[in-house]
């Protein structure tokens, strides 16, 4: 892994601080931080589908969904001068008689990092992206948004980091208008503990043996997440995870500079299977519930639209690098 790179790296809590979802997050801050694989790898990506089964919204209308993503990132190739890339897709399959709910959404966005270099001992980078978020592909003119972050990261000692950022994304479900500060103070306790401690994130990291991993993360006033990884053999990992998720969508039917908003919590177990370096598949089943949706300019002050059903679902993934 090129010097730089590696630097940057050692910021990943950081990374957390805005993302919504633990695989969401390939076009904001984790562009630069999460590192590749290897020195060798050009290329990742990942995706997904959620199936639901039918469901009920409130008053008992039905209701369907299935959720597609992909993402994914470029290493960027100084020698030519391409920086790394990033992109994003998340697709809504909806199917109700909820006439605002009966329709399919996306939410698409890519972008570009790049290193400024290193400033009085700060290492900074920059990330800047385009995204569409709407009902209507390219059609609706109010879903286009723009993302951008400002990174700053500095090594105190040997095992503590301390990460500066501000982070514009013009999607965000709460704030979308507002580049929002953050830091994070990150330290390694021991090689098996690690935690982070900053506004608006709090995290835990705790490898007590090769086999086993968990990580959870408190961002302040929304968001929980946790995930537990065992790993079997060298080709069979088990995990079981909790998320919460949010989305935000501009759509013909809400006016004004309001959206449709969606969020809901999900508890999931699975396997991995890798059948060859750098190749997994897997499989999960979970249950989901407080899904509802509404709208609003953000969470903080929106209608309900409707209520969903708790319901079980299944998931099914790949990862690829190389």
């Amino acid at each position: 892994m090129r010097k730089s790179i590696c630097a940057a790296a050692a910021l990943v809590a950081a990374a957390m601080l805005f993302s919504a979802a633990p695989a969401a997050a390939q076009t904001g801050p984790d562009l630069l931080l999460r590192p590749l694989l290897s020195e060798n790898e050009t290329w990742e990506s990942r995706g997904d589908a959620l199936i639901f089964p039918e469901a009920s919204a409130t008053g008992g209308n039905d209701y369907q969904m299935s959720i597609y993503t992909y993402q994914g990132r470029f290493r960027e190739q100084r020698e030519r001068l391409i920086p790394r890339i990033g992109w994003d897709l998340s697709y809504f399959n909806l199917d109700s008689e909820i006439p605002l709910l009966d329709q399919d959404l996306v939410d698409v966005s890519a972008a570009v990092g790049l290193e400024l270099g290193t400033y009085y001992d700060w290492r900074a980078g920059f990330t800047v992206g385009l995204g569409y978020a709407g009902n209507a592909p390219f059609g609706e003119s109010s879903a286009w948004y723009g993302k951008a972050t400002l990174l700053l990261g500095r090594k105190l000692d040997a095992r503590t980091q301390l990460a500066l950022v501000v982070d514009y994304d013009g999607n965000r479900s709460i704030w979308p208008d507002v580049p929002l500060p953050g830091f994070a103070y990150i330290h390694e306790f021991d090689p098996a503990l690690s935690y982070t401690i900053g506004i608006p994130v709090s995290s835990v990291t705790w490898k007590p043996n090769e086999s086993f991993r968990l990580d959870v993360t408190w961002v302040i006033v929304d968001t929980f997440e946790a995930r537990a990884e065992y790993k079997m053999s060298p080709n069979w990992t088990a995990y079981g995870a909790l998320e919460q998720r949010q989305e935000a969508f501009s759509v013909d039917d809400v006016p004004g500079r309001d959206r449709l908003l969606f969020q809901q919590r999900r508890a999931e177990a699975g396997v991995r299977w890798t059948p060859w370096e750098h190749t997994s598949l897997f499989v999960a089943g979970g249950y989901a519930f407080g899904g509802e949706w509404s709208t609003g300019w953000d969470q903080r002050e929106s209608d309900l639209v409707a209520d969903i059903s708790d319901q079980p679902y299944v998931r099914f993934g790949f990862e690829r690098r190389f």
